[in-house]
C-alpha cells in the first residue's frame, strides 16, 4: 500500500528570533505602544507561526502587524501597503509612531 503524497505548505509567516523580539518590545515601550504576539494564527489563507501586533494602549485598533518571512521581515500597516525589510532593526526605524 503506497501513500498518498502530499506537500507541507511553508507558513507565510515564521517565528522570530528571541533577539528581534526584545528589540521590538524595548522599541514598543518606549514609543508608549503595546505589542502582542500571538502564535499559529491562520488568517485569510495564511497560516503564521508567529505574529507581532503593536497598538496604542489598551485600544483594540492594531497600529502595525509585523511577522518573518523567508525573504526579511514584514510590515503590514492598518491602512496602507506590507513593506519588506531584511532586518527588523530597518522595519523599526522605517516606522514613525504618530497618534491617530
Amino acid at each position: 500500500m503506497q501513500l498518498p503524497r502530499t506537500t507541507i505548505q511553508t507558513p507565510t509567516g515564521l517565528s522570530f528570533d528571541i533577539p528581534d523580539l526584545l528589540l521590538v518590545q524595548a522599541w514598543a515601550d518606549y514609543h508608549n505602544l503595546r505589542m502582542e504576539i500571538e502564535l499559529d494564527i491562520a488568517a485569510g489563507g495564511d497560516e503564521y507561526e508567529e505574529l507581532v501586533n503593536l497598538s496604542y494602549g489598551k485600544s483594540d485598533h492594531r497600529r502595525w502587524m509585523i511577522w518573518r518571512s523567508r525573504s526579511g521581515i514584514v510590515v503590514q500597516p492598518m491602512m496602507g501597503r506590507k513593506m519588506m525589510f531584511p532586518v527588523m532593526a530597518d522595519a523599526l526605524e522605517a516606522l514613525i509612531p504618530a497618534r491617530d
